[in-house]
């Protein structure tokens, strides 16, 4: 584990690292969540959204206020939780370094939301590059129904 030394640029080793590795992994054939057999991992399409099937209880990041050096890392995927929630999935760094947030944009056709991480106030002077996958909670102000679920183009530098 190579450590980064505190800096605005010290997130981005972290996420290219998980980037990579979310990329080798959605080239991979995956397992067609409505039963339908295998799909190429392809396709540019948001894949479909998937359910807990381990029966183990996930465990959310805490949406944080007080981030810096915030960037936005695309969701690799998400589960409707309820009828007005939705869980995304996203790589990010270690706890003790990076914390998260969401920003949700909607109206009657789609959601759109854009995952953003960034460095706690608390950090470490010194964060190793370990990657992990976290999810967030979401909550619509309207009920999800059969709206299309797409990712926040947020222009660097406006985020939310």
């Amino acid at each position: 584990m190579t450590p980064i030394a505190r800096g605005g640029l010290r997130l981005l080793p972290v996420i290219a690292g998980l980037a990579l590795l979310t990329t080798v992994g959605v080239g991979c054939a995956r397992q067609d969540p409505g039963g339908g057999g295998e799909t190429s991992g392809s396709s540019t399409a948001h894949p479909a959204p998937t359910q807990d099937t381990t029966g183990d209880a996930v465990v959310d990041e805490e949406p944080r206020t007080d981030l810096t050096g915030q960037q936005v890392v695309e969701w690799t995927d998400y589960e409707v939780v309820s009828e007005q929630q939705l869980r995304f999935r996203f790589p990010t760094g270690s706890p003790d370094c990076y914390g998260s947030r969401a920003a949700i944009e909607e109206d009657d056709s789609g959601i759109r939301v854009a995952t953003i991480v960034g460095l706690v106030p608390d950090a470490p002077e010194n964060c190793s590059m370990v990657g992990r996958n976290a999810s967030i909670l979401v909550t619509t102000e309207a009920p999800v129904g059969d709206r299309a679920v797409e990712h926040l183009e947020v222009a660097e530098g406006d985020l939310p």
